[in-house]
């Protein structure tokens, strides 16, 4: 994927903003844990850590809860049955599997943090594994983020009209569980460029 984003052809795109956000996130947090120095505090690691973490997990979820399986049923192109429904099917499950193994890597990195690190400062066994840990979390996402982009995107394109789309991004990009339903926007806004900004400000728009 082009790190510039120029258009919009569907809603359903607006998962390349998303993707772009995770993966600056994902290069923060690597450095910051890798720039670590003995002794030193680990909050600015954790506020960046925490931040990424909860995007991804959020983004894991709302693809099970906002309409990506619905796709397996939706008749698009190809049909409710058939050789296309079995391999939307299949589709579907592996991105089942690959959340899983998301919030795996997400609970090995907690773990170090909670049980090798505690409340004690940083050394240099702990600084390894904690950043073993990050590596394997940030490989699993690029791998799913291909999945999505290679995979998904287009199956969503096929079988979901722009209505449809336009529901899965809403859900994708507005918490509406939160006290701020607009964080995800406001996370994402933060790493595109003024022309970017604007295609999501206009998508925005039409969510209503």
């Amino acid at each position: 994927m082009a790190e510039e984003i120029a258009s919009l052809e569907h809603p359903i795109d607006a998962m390349y903003f998303i993707h772009k956000t995770l993966r600056a996130d994902a290069v923060r947090t690597q450095k910051l844990v890798q720039d670590l120095e003995v002794g030193t505090s680990l909050q600015p690691f954790k506020l960046a850590f925490n931040t990424w973490a909860k995007a991804l997990v959020y983004h894991a979820e709302m693809e099970v809860g906002t309409g990506f399986a619905s796709a397996e049923t939706s008749g698009g192109e190809g049909g409710g049955s058939g050789p296309g429904a079995q391999i939307t099917a299949a589709i579907i499950a592996q991105e089942d599997e690959e959340h899983k193994e998301l919030l795996e890597k997400l609970q090995d990195v907690l773990t170090v943090l909670d049980e090798d690190i505690g409340p004690s400062s940083i050394i240099v066994r702990t600084k390894q594994h904690l950043y073993q840990q990050v590596v394997a979390l940030r490989i699993a996402q690029e791998d799913h983020l291909e999945t999505e982009e290679a995979l998904v995107l287009p199956m969503v394109r096929q079988r979901l009209n722009v209505r449809r789309q336009l529901e899965v991004a809403k859900g994708l990009l507005i918490d509406e569980q939160a006290q701020d339903p607009r964080w995800i926007i406001d996370w994402v806004s933060r790493e595109l460029n003024p022309q970017e900004q604007r295609l999501l400000a206009d998508l925005e728009a039409r969510f209503d």
